[in-house]
């Protein structure tokens, strides 16, 4: 857990690609385990430093976030 984050999954991808979903709860994946496009991984949840359910989502290559919608499919990134 970061400060604030509450239950923080992080998953490695190719070419130095993290993806992070934070504030989840119940996560169903453990460190070390690998995981498929698509695979459920938590349930959105209100843990960290939030009131309420949410899902905070990054991706970051190397040290560098970058604007997810970039990298998501197009109906996704539309709503």
């Amino acid at each position: 857990e970061l400060r604030g984050f509450g239950n923080l999954i992080l998953i490695k991808h190719a070419d130095g690609y993290v993806s992070a979903y934070a504030h989840t709860e119940n996560p169903l994946v453990a460190r070390g385990d690998i995981v498929t496009r698509g695979q459920r991984i938590s349930s959105v949840g209100a843990t960290g430093a939030v009131n309420r359910p949410q899902l905070h989502f990054e991706i970051r290559q190397g040290r560098k976030s970058r604007d997810p919608v970039k990298y998501l499919p197009q109906a996704v990134a539309s709503r």
